[in-house]
């Protein structure tokens, strides 16, 4: 591949991994926005699909600061929708969890999500849904393979 089009390939993919989280978020905010910040939602999201996690993993995976990770932790902790469990064998180890009211939130919040981007994609036809998943599951796994 040209060096010309991969750089629009790398373009692209920024666009739609940085822009269109930014877009999503933006056209759904007027509801979410009354619960949660978009960090506050990718945490949930974390949580959700690995389970209870420490906050430092929480924060490896968020790419951000401690300080911040602990911030939006207190945050959802006053909410009732994460807890802190201490670890069984380690009681140095602290675990976050959903709670039931933190996976209705997040269900929620994910719903508004998945049907704004339902409606994006629905010009898209079952061909190119089929490369769509395909290029983004190499993608994924490539991305896997260097961390």
């Amino acid at each position: 591949m040209g060096e010309s089009r991969m750089e629009e390939a790398i373009r692209l993919f920024t666009d739609v991994m940085i822009d269109g989280q930014n877009e999503v978020f933006r056209k759904v905010e007027n509801e979410l926005h009354q619960e949660f910040s978009m960090e506050q939602i990718k945490m949930l999201n974390l949580l959700e699909r690995h389970g209870p996690m420490t906050s430092k993993q929480l924060t490896e995976l968020q790419g951000g600061h401690k300080s911040a990770t602990s911030s939006r932790l207190k945050k959802l902790v006053e909410k009732d929708y994460v807890r802190v469990i201490p670890d069984a064998s380690d009681k140095r180890v602290k675990y976050v969890q959903l709670t039931e009211a933190g996976e209705a939130a997040y269900k929620q919040a994910n719903q508004q999500v998945n049907e704004y981007l339902s409606s994006i994609l629905s010009g898209i036809n079952d061909e190119e849904v089929d490369e769509f998943i395909y290029i983004f599951q190499k993608v994924k796994s490539l991305l896997r393979n260097q961390a």
